[in-house]
């Protein structure tokens, strides 16, 4: 369904905004200019109108709207996603930012997100109980598209992926009905809820499994470049023994003017490890070792500390409003030739800002089958994403190039396609975010669940 297919004039649209409790914000109100942007600055779309719902009540109402004004659908959650799904030209925007409500029953160890919050939002309310979940590597992250597209995240190797801690969805169709969707209620849809990248309903509230998690040992340590190449040798090493307590990073990035690195290499590039302990924070510095106690570095952060402290550290890197664009690849191997194509690339981008950040997986992220879930990568033993990023209009293409050249050095290690959650473009999240068997089984459901298309991002990147 093409955007141009809506005709929805002024008087239509006033029926809308006359049925629902939340506002209907339409070209000229400044309100809409402000919803109408997301997370990533590159993106600036406009939208017919933007309705801000106000409960699950509201999104039946304009969901049915579209449907019978034959007029596309896009959801805001978070914003966050970097592809900019939230918002599409000539469309109808579905703000669900008022729907933030998190419920937390710490006695069962679950949690009831409503579909707008923020991952912040979540770790406020469960971090006094001494419970989490995994929610990404940044807070301000939407909980709906992160869990939408799988969700890593510190907590994953000990606790899972964001999708393999949901127990249960409730959504609102294509067609405005509203069910919840689980293991034992509508699996099928269930199973592309989880890591099919959206476009089968409107998630109002998701429900996930908590566990014990309030202090963790968790910290960042910075090295020279040229320590690099040593360092992911180590890394690589390391990754298949870590215990599934641990998750590990390493980062090229431009070393920060903080207290714990010298002056002289204040705004240098360097190769940093971040570490998460989940488990016992005592047993974490001896567990992690081998790797936070390699080489000689320029300087450490980090200790034990609560877990949404650790959380929110790196929320300065990812700020709204900045031109991002980014990309990843799923690798088996991290092995020396790879390295070698590695290590200058993502030393020498177009702007300080960018960074390449190396992860592994495993841990209870392999444990599950591949088919149990539309998530398709949770065998692979590494990522790497590739994040552009300028504070400027005029820098975005530059560092877009960087980052797709990045991702084709590495193309010769690489398996096929991308974790939907870093899908830079449209045509991307359509083509390259599963493989031929999952595609073909998540466009079944699709037609099930959304037989229009009135989900489905449009193809115009």
């Amino acid at each position: 369904m093409a955007a141009e297919s809506g005709h929805a004039g002024t008087q239509t649209l006033q029926r809308l905004a006359d049925a629902m409790r939340g506002p209907l914000l339409r070209p000229g109100n400044p309100e809409y200019e402000e919803r109408r942007r997301v997370w990533n600055g590159a993106i600036d779309r406009r939208p017919l109108a933007i309705a801000c719902c106000a409960d699950a009540e509201d999104v039946s109402i304009a969901v049915k709207f579209a449907a019978k004004e034959r007029l596309p659908l896009t959801i805001r959650g978070g914003g966050h996603n970097v592809a900019g799904l939230a918002v599409r030209d000539g469309t109808l925007m579905l703000d669900l930012g008022a729907l933030n409500r998190v419920e937390v029953d710490a006695q069962a160890r679950i949690v009831r997100v409503e579909g707008g919050a923020l991952w912040r939002d979540v770790d406020a309310a469960t971090q006094p109980y001494g419970l989490a979940t995994t929610g990404g590597f940044i807070s301000s992250t939407g909980v709906g598209g992160l869990t939408l597209g799988g969700g890593v995240g510190w907590l994953m190797r000990r606790c899972g992926l964001a999708i393999d801690n949901l127990i249960a969805a409730d959504v609102v169709l294509a067609d405005g009905r509203c069910l919840v969707a689980s293991a034992d209620r509508h699996a099928d849809l269930f199973w592309a809820l989880r890591g099919g990248a959206g476009g089968f309903g409107v998630v109002t509230r998701f429900t996930f499994r908590l566990h014990a998690v309030g202090e963790v040992f968790a910290g960042a340590v910075f090295h020279p470049l040229e320590a690099a190449p040593a360092l992911l040798r180590a890394f690589r090493e390391f990754a298949p023994m870590a215990p599934e307590q641990g998750t590990l990073m390493l980062a090229f990035t431009t070393a920060p003017p903080a207290p714990f690195l010298p002056p002289q290499v204040h705004g240098q590039r360097v190769v940093a490890l971040g570490y998460c302990w989940s488990g016992d924070p005592v047993r974490g510095e001896h567990a992690l070792a081998p790797l936070i106690g390699f080489g000689q570095p320029l300087g450490r952060v980090g200790g034990i500390m609560p877990y949404a402290a650790w959380q929110q550290t790196f929320d300065v890197n990812a700020p709204a409003g900045d031109h991002h664009y980014w990309t990843t690849s799923t690798l088996d191997v991290l092995d020396d030739a790879l390295i070698d194509a590695l290590v200058p690339n993502a030393a020498a981008p177009p702007d300080a800002l960018c960074d390449v950040h190396v992860y592994h997986l495993g841990g209870a992220v392999a444990a599950l089958p591949a088919d149990a879930s539309a998530f398709v990568h949770r065998d692979a033993p590494f990522f790497i994403n590739s994040i552009g990023r300028a504070q400027t209009a005029e820098k975005f293409t530059e560092v877009r190039e960087w980052a797709r050249g990045l991702r084709s050095s590495l193309a010769p290690w690489a398996r096929d396609g991308m974790q939907a959650n870093f899908a830079g473009e449209v045509r991307d999240w359509h083509e390259q975010t599963h493989d031929a068997v999952t595609r073909a089984r998540l466009e079944n459901l699709r037609r099930k669940y959304d037989p229009a298309g009135l989900l489905l991002p449009v193809r115009s990147d």
